[in-house]
C-alpha cells in the first residue's frame, strides 16, 4: 500500500497511541468527578491543553475547545456567530470562498434557512481567494468571513494575512480553518488578526475523533453541544480524554517534524512530480508557481479520466484523491480556478505524510506510469 491521500486522514503515530492507552486502562475516570480518581486527571488535561496552545501560539486568555473533528469545530464557530452576532446585532451576512469543504458550506446553507444571506468569494486562476473580489462582498451587515488557510486538494496556500487585515478594517469576524495546514507551516494564533482557528487531529497523525478550535477571549463562543461544565461549559458531554491525550501527543510530534515536512516533504513532492512527468508524456503539475503546502500536488494526466485512473491505482494499492463527501470534488475546484474542463476531469490530487518514503515515491510513480500507459492504449482501442 502506498498512501498518497493524507488530506483525508493520516496513520496515527505511535506517540499518539501510546499516550492514549493508559486512559483506557488505569486512568479511565471522568475529570468532572468530585473524587480523587477523577480529579487526578485535571492536571493531565491541563498539561495537554497547554501543549496544544503552545504549538498554535495561543495566549492563556484565548478560549480552546477540544472537539470530535474539524467539522464540529467549524460548525460551533459559525453557530456562535449566528447566535451572538446575527440574532443580537442584526448582522446576518456571511462570506466564504469557493474552496471551502462540506462543514462550512452545509452550515452556511443551514444559516440561510434561518434567514441569513451567504456570498461566495471567487478564486484567481492561481487557486487563491480573490481578495479584491472578497472585499466587494463585505457590507455593514457582514458578521463573519470563513476561509481555509490552505486548500487540501490543490495545496494552494491562501492569502490569510491580507484577508485578516481586510476583516479587521471592516470590523468583521474572521474564521480560518487550518485543517490542512496544521503541521505544515506555523499559523501563530495570537500574532494574527484571526478571531477563530479550527483544525483536525487525524491529519497530523492523531486518532480519528480529535480536533479543536481556538477563539480570541473577547470573541463570542457558545457550545454547539449542550450538557456539562467541562471545557468551561463550551462543549457538553464527558471529555474524551484518550483522544485528547492522543491529540496533544500528535501535536508535540508535529512540532518536532514541521521543518522536516517543509523540506523533505517538499523534496519528495517535487520528486513525485518529476517522476510522473518523466513517465507520463504530457503530465502537468498545477499551481507549481504559487505557494503550496509542501506535501500536496495536483497533476493533470492528459486524455485520461480521473475516475478511471483512480480506480486502477486503487487496485494497485496506490491511494490518491479526486475529492469526496467531505472535500469538494477536485474538478469543481479546478474549473473555479479557470482550469479547462478537460484538464480538470483528468487531474488527481496527491498528498504525502511525514511517513512517506522515497522508495514509495518511486514505486508510486512507476505504478502511475504503467497505469496511464494502459489507459491510453485502452482509449485508442475504443
Amino acid at each position: 500500500m502506498i498512501y498518497l491521500d493524507s488530506h483525508s486522514a493520516t496513520r496515527p503515530c505511535s506517540a499518539a497511541i501510546e499516550r492514549m492507552m493508559p486512559y483506557f486502562q488505569e486512568k479511565w475516570g471522568a475529570s468532572f468527578s468530585p473524587h480523587r480518581f477523577g480529579q487526578e486527571l485535571i492536571a493531565d488535561c491541563a498539561a495537554a491543553e497547554q501543549a496544544i496552545a503552545d504549538f498554535f501560539g495561543a495566549k492563556e486568555s484565548d478560549k480552546f475547545v477540544f472537539t470530535s473533528s474539524a467539522a464540529e469545530a467549524v460548525n460551533q464557530v459559525l453557530w456562535s456567530a449566528f447566535l451572538e452576532v446575527s440574532r443580537k446585532e442584526g448582522k446576518t451576512h456571511f462570506i466564504a470562498s469557493t474552496l471551502e469543504d462540506a462543514p462550512t458550506m452545509q452550515m452556511l446553507k443551514r444559516l440561510e434557512e434561518l434567514g441569513c444571506s451567504v456570498k461566495i468569494a471567487p478564486v484567481t486562476n492561481q487557486g487563491q481567494i480573490d481578495v479584491a473580489e472578497l472585499a466587494k462582498l463585505i457590507n455593514p451587515r457582514t458578521a463573519m468571513i470563513s476561509v481555509t488557510a490552505a486548500q487540501g486538494l490543490t495545496g494552494v496556500v491562501q492569502p490569510v494575512d491580507e484577508i485578516a487585515q481586510l476583516a479587521k478594517q471592516k470590523n468583521v469576524l474572521l474564521h480560518v480553518d487550518a485543517a490542512y495546514s496544521v503541521g505544515k507551516f506555523l499559523l501563530p494564533f495570537s500574532e494574527l488578526d484571526i478571531d477563530y482557528l479550527t483544525f483536525s487531529g487525524d491529519r497530523i497523525h492523531s486518532v480519528k475523533g480529535s480536533g479543536g478550535l481556538f477563539a480570541k477571549n473577547e470573541r463570542p463562543l457558545v457550545p454547539l453541544i449542550l450538557g456539562g461544565s467541562e471545557q468551561g461549559g463550551l462543549r457538553g458531554g464527558s471529555l474524551d480524554i484518550p483522544s485528547f491525550m492522543a491529540l496533544a501527543a500528535a501535536i508535540q510530534q508535529a512540532s518536532m517534524y514541521i521543518d522536516s515536512i517543509g523540506l523533505e516533504g517538499a523534496r519528495l513532492r517535487d520528486l513525485l512530480e518529476a517522476e510522473i512527468c518523466r513517465l507520463v508524456p504530457g503530465a502537468k503539475p498545477l499551481f507549481a508557481d504559487v505557494l503550496r503546502l509542501p506535501n500536496t500536488s495536483t497533476i493533470v494526466f492528459p486524455n485520461i479520466h480521473q475516475e478511471a485512473l483512480l480506480y486502477y491505482l486503487n487496485r494497485k494499492g496506490v491511494y490518491a484523491s479526486m475529492g469526496g463527501p467531505y472535500a469538494q470534488s477536485l474538478n469543481r475546484l479546478l474549473t473555479a480556478a479557470s482550469i479547462p474542463e478537460k484538464e480538470a476531469f483528468s487531474a488527481l490530487s496527491f498528498s504525502l505524510s511525514r511517513m512517506t518514503t522515497e522508495k514509495e515515491i518511486f514505486e508510486a510513480a512507476r505504478f502511475i506510469g504503467e497505469t496511464c500507459q494502459r489507459l491510453q492504449l485502452l482509449g485508442e482501442d475504443l
